[in-house]
This record gives C-alpha cells, structure tokens and sequence, in this order.
C-alpha cells in the first residue's frame, strides 16, 4: 500500500517508508520537508520513521482498496488479530452493534484507539467476556474525513497510558482543507445481497496560511440492507458442509409452533420434578397437537433432521421455520459528522476547535419466546437471583391433558415477536490552543469532551406476574389457562437497556530542542494529563424487579480521576545513531502511582541500511465496570457440579437422585466489580531492519515479542465449584427445595448460580515476524508502477489462563481447542496482503492479493491437570495423542467418532458424510482472495471508481463453530473471514470547488 520515488539517502527514504501512494511529489522535493507529528511520540520530527513501527494507510490508500468502513479498512492491516468484533447479525448479545479491532493477537482491550492523538470514550457496555471491557467502536468514525490512520505496532504505554500495551490506532482527520465535495457509493456482491449506500458531503472554508482561519465540515451516512439466511447467502459459504456435518440449515426448525403446546407427564411423587422424555409412538407420557397445514407437518427423525430429542423421534408435530428471523446482514443506519476549525490568534498561536457526532441504529430480528417446563428457568433481579420459574400444571388445570399427573408445559407465544432495536450515539468535543514559544519550544493544550449512549430495546421477553398465573395457587398462581395468558396484553412489553460512557479530559504539553549532541540537538518533550472516566448502565425497572424470565442484567455506574504525566528525550547521540527516552506516570484511585518505561534506538549504519529496536513496559488499568458496584449477569454452561454428578467416570455420570443435567449444568453466573484488582502489565521487544539497496526498492523486516501480565479475566466458574472452600462464602447458590436434595441432605441441591468476580490470573506470551517489501518506479512516460507487501508471520502465542497451568505454543490452531484449559483466541500463522498499482495522470488501476493461513482442530494438550493438593510445582499436563480431532474423534476413524461437540448421535450412518471424511486433516483451509481497483480522474471535477473484492469469488472456508454458535453464522470465521463473495462497491466523487 506503500510507495515511493528517487530519494538518494536513507534518512528520507524512511521517511517514504511510512508514506504513501499520493506523496511521490512531495518526496522528490527533499528540501521541503518539514517536521512532522508522528503517532508514539510528541516531538516533531524530519522523519516519520522512528524506532517503533509504524503503519500508515492513506485517504487514497481506503478509495483504491475499495474498504467502506473504518473496520474494513483495519482488518486488511495483518497485524490486526481476529479477537475484536465485527458488527454482525451473530455478535455476542453484550456487545451488540460494535466494531472493535487488537492488535498482535491481544484482544480489543489491549489496542488504544486515538482521534486526531487524543482517545476515544469506550463505548457504553460492561461486556462479561474475558479481554472485551473496554471497547472503541470503529463504528463513530466518519471515513470521508480520514486524511491517513497511523497504526503503531507496538507498546506505546509510556506516551499515551493505559491500553496501549499491544499498539495504538490513531485516525488523523482532515485540516487545513478547501472546497466542497460529494460522494456517493452503493455496493452489493454479486448475488445482489449485503448491500450499503453511501451518502458523503465535505466542505472546507479558508486558508489558514492567507486569512488565519479554515473550517472543515464532513457528513457520512451509510444504510445497510437487510440480508436473510437463504440460497443466495449460501452461494458464499460453504453451506453444502454446514448441512451435512452440523446438520442445520435443514428444513426443520423448532417443535415449538405457535400457540401449540406440549405436554410431558411428571413421573413418581408429585413434587419429583422428573420429567422423562421417552421414545417411541405413542408414548403416552407426551401429548402434543399438530393442528397446522399440513406442508408444515413433520415426523421426528434424526436421518433427515438431525433430531436426537426422545420425545420427538417417531412423533408427528408443526415445524416451526426459524429460517425466517436468521439475519446474515442486519439493517442499520449510520450518521457521522465531524467539523474542525483552526483560527490564527497572534503569530506564533492558533486556538483550534473539533467537534464529531455518530449515530449508529440496528435492527435485529428474534422469534417469538417460548417457555420449558422441564427444568426450572433462572431469572434475575437487580440485586442477584430472582426466583426461579418452572411451568408445569396442577392436577385439574384446565389444559393438563393428564387426570392423574402433573404436567410440564413447552408453548410458544407468537404475541410476543422478538428482537432488538439498537441505537450508539456518540458526541466529541474539543477545543484547545497550540503556538511556538521563542524559536523551538512547540506547546499545546487541550480541553476534551467525550460521551457514547447507548439505548437497546429488547422486544418480546415474558413477563413472569403473567407467566405465574398459570401456577397452581400453592406456587402463586391461580391455574389461569394458557390461551388466556397468550393472549394477555401485559404478557410482554418492550424493554429499555441504557448505558453512557464519558471521558472529559484537559492535557498540556511542550516540546524544544536542548543542548547539543555529535549527532544533533536533543529533542525533549513533556507533559500533564487530568481525565475523569465514568460510566453509567441502567437495565430496564421491570427487568430490575425480578419481573422477565431469562434475561440477565446488567448495571454499573462508577467514576474515577486519573492523573498522569510523562517525559520523552530523543538523542541523536552520533550522526546516524539516535536514542530515544520515554516515562509515564499515572495515579489511578484504587491503584498505587503506576510507572512505565520506553527505550528506543535507530541507527543508520550506511546510506542503504538501517537498523532500529525498542523495549517498553505497558499496562492496562482495569476498566471502570471492572472496579465500580454492579455488573453484569450471565449464565455459564457445561459445568460439572461433583456434589450431584460423578466426575470421576468416564463420561461422568449423575449421582442416585441427581439429573443428566448436573454433569453438563447451565447455572446463573453474577459478575462483579473488584476495587482491588491491579492492572496488568506488558513488556514489548521490537527489532527491525530497513534495506534500500537502490532508489524504489526498500525492505523493511522485524521481529516483536509482547508478554502480558495480570491479566484481568472473570473468575473460572468451575474453578468456584471444584473448590468452594477458596472462596467467599455465598460464591456458590444451591435449590433448597427438600424434594431435589440427595438423600435429604443439606447443601445438595441443584446449583443455581456462581458468582465469578473479575480477578489477575493469566498470562499472555506472542512473538512473530513483520516483513514488508515495496518498489516504485516509472515504466513510461506518465506511467508509475508500485508494489507492496505486508505480512505478518506469528512465531509464538502461549497463554496461561491460571497461574500453574502449563504453556503451549498454539499459532496455527484454534487456541482454546488446542490447549483445553485456555480461552485462546484462533491463531493463524501467516498473514499478509499484496498490492500492485499503475497511475497516470487520469488512471489508477490496483490489483490486490489477501491471504490468511488456516487452523488445526486437533486437541494436543489440557493444561489444567493440577493435583486437587493444588501443588501447582506437581502439575502433570494432560497430552492428547495429536490425533484427536475436536469436532471428530479419531483421525484414522472414519466411520464411528464421538459426534457430541457437534450435537449429534454417534453413527456414521444416514447417508451424510462426516466431518473427518470430508476434512481428514481436521483443519480449515487458508484463504486466498484477489481484490481489483479501477479509478478514473478524465472528467473535470469528477471521479469515478470501481472495486471488486474477492474478485474469483472463492468461497468462505468452512468453520464447524457453528454447531456451536448462533445457527445464522452458518460455518465460516467471523473474524477471519466473511460471507460476502465477490463483491462490488462503485463510487462518484464529484468536487464543485
């Protein structure tokens, strides 16, 4: 994405390193360099090249690659790791509508986003999810303003604070800028499917240099179109092997049709709560209706459907189509507006102003709600748990088909229609003076206000003072019938989850020249920073009260001050050898004085070589949800409870009295702040090497290694349950219900929620290669022909999750498959894209190569084998035999395997192929796509481009996760992969003046 012209010295070739197509002009006139700002260090420099990487993609750079978000435009960067969000129709319900992105591998929280280098507000969420608490979305940046983004692939704690431990994004935006233009753009693949339209208008009014004044204003709004699961979503996917092996995407939907309920008899004493789900026609303990058309009607099977629910088997019922609320591409609209203005207020001083507005709105679909009588549902309220909820019908309740026994109830409830509207707002503003003190001493000082809102409406959630009625009176209740509660106005009502963020934030800072070493002045900067951080999550009062079934809360509200103050020298201790010098110290209310250090060096060693390397230290403060009352409520799931479930068989299996539910248990899980919490902590390496053996031929190659320490994760569920006695008392809720206690016995009930405190315990070791090479050069006369590559090839990642858990190297594997006792995210090893690109006067044409390596799926190890002693000096890890397929079994069986990951019964039988048969290797494929760009400059005023991304349509390789996942995520990688297909965005950007 980079290019560049004749430059005869390396000491402005590296300033070229970090430019871009549009500046060949600029580096041929050498003499007219001027200091410049560079993201990860406040003192002006000749060069933009320092002794940190850094990446810089230009304005020009996002219209030729055909990128239409910011998002888009980071994730062709390949140091950018898979762990952040996307914004799609599946993403996880705490983070609804974000877009983030991390650097190296280092989730979202450890990524610093910067605007115009000064940070964004965190959105307005308190995601539970271990490395997502702290979340900037990508979403509130407009992309017409973006002059360049400087993405700084390396800790940058000590000049920018907390967050910066992984790298620093920092979007520039637009100054100094005069006439009025408009694009538009509309974009859709080739099927017609997941489209955008983009309405763009900028305007700048001034010269600041002739009339000391320039305002820039500049308007995005985008609309996304709805795009359903269906034949043309397919197209892109490999939906033939989401079918065979995950056994969706058939025509069987759901049991539960509207408003037709199923019954199952309650087996021995009234009270047992044992509802057995037996196979086999015409199993009289189940009574179901089937009064719908008949094109609608099914019989369960499990070679067709993939259904392996007893009570189904055999049995004729009304399949409800869930195909119909399954998004690929939720619809949505988005505002930006973003406006700048400089004023000259003496000659050596301007005062300068910025303020941005966003406004993000979602729409998702859900179907109806539906209860289940066969085992209790959690519900909460604001202080914890609420109590529980289990609809199952008296003896004489008017639609309990059994005269003898009680009955459980599965129904759902088409007067309550699901789904989600969301909306982010989010408003910046910044005003603020810089000058010139004297001949060199450059000041400047700032005022910033920054708020994101949040306001989520949850559409058909029950009400449980309806639900209730149904009850018998000795539950509440007063046998109310069910065609009455369904058609209850009060049965759901419309929710409101509301939340906001805000940073307001004065800093001031200065930097000069002093003194004089063999290689130059010292350069010397410093400078202060005050900030206050708060945050605000308000659930919906109804939800508060205890009054919605299943659905969790989630409120926080705290605030805190943060003080900080920071130094950095830049020595040019000989001619070609600089040094460069940074500390930051920041006071945080519930942490001690925290001090990180930077230490870089760059030496050109002749006119054609280059060498550079830093270390830094970094950390993370825990966000404020972390450390301020409240949080968020959950429900954790595949525990293992050994006080009901014999944990020690193989599989395990429930205790006399106990249910199948207890070795595989789905409980409530209460999060919570932790005043005492330490921040983590990061130690980053980089070394580098930049060659330019002749003019328009530079290579750049790098190696970086970061650790992380502390890492701040919510307390492992199982953990509090294996070992209760490590924890506060209360940690563990237990059913006290005398009929479900073992043996009548004291604190043997089922369990009912785990609270998981946030906690320091893991962590985190990634290490790789960067290597970029790029040519420029003029083939005729008018004609430019430049070159790119950038990739990034990952040596190691290794996560500890638990202090004494063994290490693995898990690059080129899904991480926490790999090393059963980790979270890890997926980790491919290489990375990399390629550019070429011809220019004339009028023309641009651009051809692009994307590659991603695939991932293993074999389990090779289980860290978490520690002796129950906890003598951590003892642990043994557990080794797999390398030949265990996660979503397989054996690899040299490829008839009969263990198929219960993916949900299904163990037979290879039914005509459908496994996943072993089909993907022998137990791995997913790499990923080749080829993107073309095509711009025309002819007309006056006018310019017209046309991009075609993954222009041989390959198709999304196949993922299994999403047999274990939202259904609509269909088997391909959200994060390293998308659905698209070839896909086509045409633009016109016409300039008035």
């Amino acid at each position: 994405m980079k290019s560049y012209g004749h430059i005869p010295k390396l000491a402005v070739t590296l300033t070229a390193l970090a430019a871009q197509a549009c500046c060949f002009q600029a580096f041929a006139q050498a003499n007219q360099l001027e200091r410049v700002e560079v993201t990860g260090t406040n003192i002006k420099r000749i060069s933009r090249e320092t002794e940190s990487p850094i990446d810089v993609i230009t304005a020009k750079d996002i219209q030729a690659s055909g990128a239409r978000t910011a998002l888009e435009v980071m994730k062709m960067i390949p140091s950018i790791g898979n762990d952040g969000y996307s914004d799609t129709a599946t993403q996880n319900g705490f983070s609804r509508g974000v877009a983030t992105v991390s650097l190296r591998n280092q989730t979202a929280t450890s990524t610093l986003v910067l605007i115009n280098g000064r940070r964004m507000t965190p959105s307005a969420y308190a995601n539970p999810n271990n490395g997502t608490t702290t979340l900037y979305d990508l979403n509130s940046i407009p992309v017409s303003a973006i002059e360049r983004i400087e993405v700084l692939k390396d800790g940058a704690s000590a000049v920018y604070g907390s967050d910066a431990m992984a790298g620093v994004i920092n979007f520039i935006t637009r100054k100094d800028y005069q006439g009025f233009e408009v694009k538009v753009l509309a974009a859709a693949n080739d099927a017609g499917e997941y489209k955008r339209q983009t309405l763009s208008a900028t305007a700048g009014f001034g010269d600041f240099a002739t009339k000391g004044y320039n305002i820039f204003v500049g308007v995005d709004y985008t609309h996304k179109g709805r795009s359903m699961v269906g034949d043309k979503t397919d197209e892109d996917i490999q939906a033939a092997d989401y079918r065979a092996i995950n056994l969706r995407r058939n025509p069987y939907g759901s049991f539960l049709y509207n408003n037709q309920p199923w019954f199952i008899r309650e087996n021995g004493a009234v009270g047992s709560r044992s509802f057995p789900q037996t196979a086999a026609v015409p199993a009289t303990n189940t009574v179901n209706n089937a009064n719908c058309p008949d094109a609608e009607k099914i019989v369960g099977e499990t070679a067709r459907y993939g259904i392996t629910t007893n009570h189904l088997l055999g049995r004729t019922f009304c399949n409800y189509s869930l195909d119909q609320f399954a998004e690929m591409q939720s619809p949505g609209d988005d505002l930006n507006l973003l406006a700048r203005g400089t004023l000259k207020l003496a000659e050596t001083m301007e005062g300068f102003a910025e303020f941005m507005y966003s406004r993000s709105k979602r729409e998702y679909l859900g179907a109806p709600r539906t209860i289940n009588g066969l085992s209790p549902s959690n519900n909460f309220n604001g202080t914890g748990l609420a109590a529980s909820f289990q609809p199952i019908l008296e003896i004489g309740h008017p639609d309990n088909p059994f005269t003898n026994a009680r009955a459980a109830v599965q129904l759902r409830f088409p007067s309550a229609p699901g789904g989600f509207d969301l909306t982010n707002t989010g408003t910046r503003a910044l005003v603020g003076v810089r000058g010139t003190a004297g001949t060199d001493i450059d000041w400047e000082s700032g005022l910033l206000w920054n708020r994101s809102d949040r306001d989520e409406y949850y559409y058909g959630f029950l009400r449980l003072p309806v639900l209730r009625q149904m009850l018998g009176p000795a539950f509440g209740g007063t046998n109310r019938s069910l065609a009455s509660i369904a058609s209850d106005p009060d049965l759901s009502r419309p929710l409101l989850n509301s939340g906001s963020a805000e940073v307001l934030q004065w800093d001031a800072k200065a930097s000069t020249t002093v003194g004089k070493l063999p290689g130059g002045a010292i350069g010397l900067a410093g400078g202060v920073e005050l900030r206050r951080e708060a945050i605000d999550i308000k659930p919906d009062p109804e939800n508060v009260a205890g009054n919605i079934l299943g659905l969790a809360n989630t409120a926080v509200k705290g605030s805190r001050v943060v003080k900080s103050a920071f130094v950095e020298v830049v020595a040019p201790v000989l001619k070609g050898l600089e040094l460069n010098l940074a500390g930051r110290v920041d006071k945080y209310p519930t942490l001690k004085t925290n001090f990180v250090p930077k230490f870089g060096v760059k030496w050109q060693a002749a006119d054609t070589l280059a060498l550079r390397g830093s270390y830094s230290e970094g950390f993370r403060a825990p966000s404020v949800s972390q450390v301020s009352p409240g949080g968020a409520q959950f429900f954790l799931n595949n525990l293992r409870d050994p006080v009901r479930c014999n944990t020690e068989a193989t599989p395990p299996v429930p205790k006399p009295g106990a249910e199948t539910a207890d070795c595989a248990k789905s409980v409530a899980g209460v999060g919570g702040g932790n005043p005492t919490l330490k921040p983590e902590n990061s130690y980053n390496t980089s070394l580098g090497l930049l060659f330019s053996p002749t003019a328009g031929v530079d290579f750049v190659l790098g190696y970086w290694k970061i650790r992380k320490n502390n890492e701040v994760a919510l307390t492992d569920g199982q953990s509090v349950i294996d070992h209760p006695e490590s924890y506060p008392s209360g940690s563990l809720v237990r059913d006290t219900n005398p009929n479900l206690l073992l043996n009548g016995q004291a604190g043997t009930g089922p369990l009912l929620t785990v609270s998981t405190p946030w906690v320091n315990q893991g962590t985190t070791m990634t290490s790789g290669i960067d290597f970029e090479a790029r040519t420029a050069t003029t083939v005729m006369d008018g004609v430019r022909w430049s070159n790119a590559l950038n990739g990034q090839y990952t040596l190691k990642y290794e996560r500890i999750e638990h202090p004494g858990y063994a290490k693995n190297n898990l690059v080129g594997t899904r991480g926490g498959l790999a090393d059963w006792s980790t979270s890890a995210p997926d980790v491919p090893r290489l990375k990399m894209r390629f550019t070429s690109s011809f220019e004339t006067a009028s023309h641009s044409l651009t051809g692009a190569m994307n590659y991603v390596s695939g991932l293993s799926f074999i389990r090779r190890m289980d860290g978490t084998n520690i002796p129950a002693s906890g003598n951590t000096a003892a642990v043994t890890p557990l080794y797999y035999s390398g030949t265990t397929c996660h979503y397989g079994g054996a690899l040299n069986d490829q008839n009969l395997f263990s198929r219960s990951v993916l949900g299904l019964a163990p037979t290879a039988t039914n005509g459908r192929d496994l996943y072993i048969n089909r993907y022998p290797g137990c791995s997913m494929a790499k990923w080749v796509t080829f993107d073309v760009g095509y711009t025309y400059r002819g007309f006056k005023n006018l310019t017209l481009s046309v991009n075609i991304q993954n222009f041989t349509d390959e198709k999304a390789p196949y993922d299994p996760l999403g047999a274990t996942q939202a259904a609509a995520q269909l088997g391909y990688n959200t994060g390293m992969h998308n659905p698209f297909g070839r896909y086509f965005t045409v633009s016109a950007n016409y300039k008035f003046w």
